[in-house]
């Protein structure tokens, strides 16, 4: 996914708004969305082992939707917004990705810089070791970065109140949040959901909280890895959804 500035202004790495952050509008943030060729990135960086993302996790896992539609690359569309939003000759900004954390990283983050700035929104990449990047990212010295979890709940609860909730320290949430995304709408259905009990309500309810934040393009989803397990001839492994390799679960071969 990539996280968005939505609280400082101005916002590092956009040297070319006169101060005004362009992240706050709704309009660029959508424009960014359109810009990005989802489907290319899955088959010629990811080699097709990923999926395009809509959301901040795949179905059927527990709170997602079926229905959820992957954004198609709309250039022509993108530039109107950003035009709409008081930006036709775009902007310049910076993104910010490690390099070595996720699969494929760096390589991700320069095919986004090369879509947005065909879009119109000029754009490099600082990528760093990670614990450089993480250092950066808890400071809040991106106007965008790249990165990704992973939600060994398999519930939505987990990816809406690490990434989309209002950052609040002493309730828990928010606390991967830097782009310091706001809606207290989408806090409201999560606190519902959080402190609800019956299953199928709970669902409708993270449900409606990630339909929130997704129509608000408060974070953007890029894509869901397929993870890839090679084994020696005669020994069998069944893939899990939290990646994890335990060798225990390493069995001879049918």
């Amino acid at each position: 996914y990539i996280h968005l500035d939505q609280f400082a202004e101005p916002t590092p790495g956009i040297p070319d708004t006169n101060g005004k952050n362009p992240l706050k509008d709704k309009n660029v943030r959508h424009a960014l969305s359109l810009a990005l060729d989802r489907t290319a990135i899955v088959q010629r960086i990811m080699e097709g082992f990923a999926v395009p993302a809509a959301d901040l996790l795949p179905s059927p896992m527990f709170g997602t939707r079926k229905d959820t539609p992957v954004e198609k690359v709309d250039v022509a569309r993108a530039k109107k917004l950003l035009a709409d939003a008081g930006y036709p000759n775009g902007f310049s900004i910076t993104l910010g990705t490690p390099n070595g954390r996720c699969i494929n990283d760096a390589k991700v983050a320069e095919t986004i810089a090369a879509l947005w700035t065909r879009a119109g929104v000029k754009t490099q990449i600082e990528a760093s070791a990670p614990p450089v990047f993480f250092k950066n990212r808890d400071e809040h010295k991106y106007s965008a970065y790249l990165a990704g979890w992973g939600a060994t709940t398999g519930e939505m609860s987990d990816p809406l109140r690490a990434l989309v909730a209002t950052p609040n320290r002493e309730r828990g949430m928010g606390g991967t949040n830097k782009g310091r995304y706001s809606n207290p709408a989408v806090d409201a259905k999560l606190a519902e959901a959080m402190r609800t009990v019956d299953d199928e309500k709970r669902r409708t309810l993270l449900q409606e909280a990630s339909k929130l934040a997704m129509d608000d393009h408060g974070i953007l989803p890029l894509h869901f890895e397929v993870s890839v397990w090679a084994m020696k001839k005669g020994l069998t492994y069944t893939g899990r959804a939290d990646q994890y390799t335990l060798a225990y679960l390493v069995a001879p071969a049918p």
